[in-house]
């Protein structure tokens, strides 16, 4: 199902820990209208500024899912505000798009992540109903 231009519902549903374990992470259809705010407000504005794919690793986590990955009681990806983002373009360095998402985009937080292993990747949610926080947070280690 296409939630927007360059995201599919499909991308906020996969997770291999849930394959793996045999966890259903469909999104409940009253979380939809959560996931598109966060697909409209957030996700297409960074895929059209940047022109480069926009990789999900981490969207909606039903709570079987989450408590599975070791995610927070009150995470936003229960909800469908939040995803997990990377970029595999070499040329555009993944903290440039970080700090833009920063200083340009309506947002409830932003979180810098890295592992010890090197890998890193950009937490983001959008909330539609209240006011988004316009948190930036690093979380550094694992």
């Amino acid at each position: 199902m296409k939630i927007t231009e360059h995201f599919q519902l499909e991308e906020f549903e996969r997770s291999d820990t849930a394959k793996r374990m045999g966890i259903d992470n469909t999104v409940p259809n009253q979380l939809l209208p959560n996931i598109q705010a966060l697909c409209e407000n957030v996700l297409e504005p960074l895929r059209l500024h940047f022109g480069i794919p926009i990789y999900i690793s981490s969207g909606y986590r039903c709570p079987r899912l989450n408590a599975k990955v070791g995610g927070v009681k009150s995470s936003q990806h229960q909800r469908g505000e939040a995803a997990d983002i990377y970029i595999k373009n070499k040329e555009m360095p993944l903290k440039a798009v970080f700090d833009w998402m920063a200083k340009h985009l309506d947002y409830d937080q932003i979180i810098w992540e890295t592992r010890p292993s090197g890998s890193k990747w950009i937490h983001v949610s959008y909330v539609s109903e209240g006011r988004n926080r316009h948190q930036v947070l690093r979380s550094e280690g694992g």
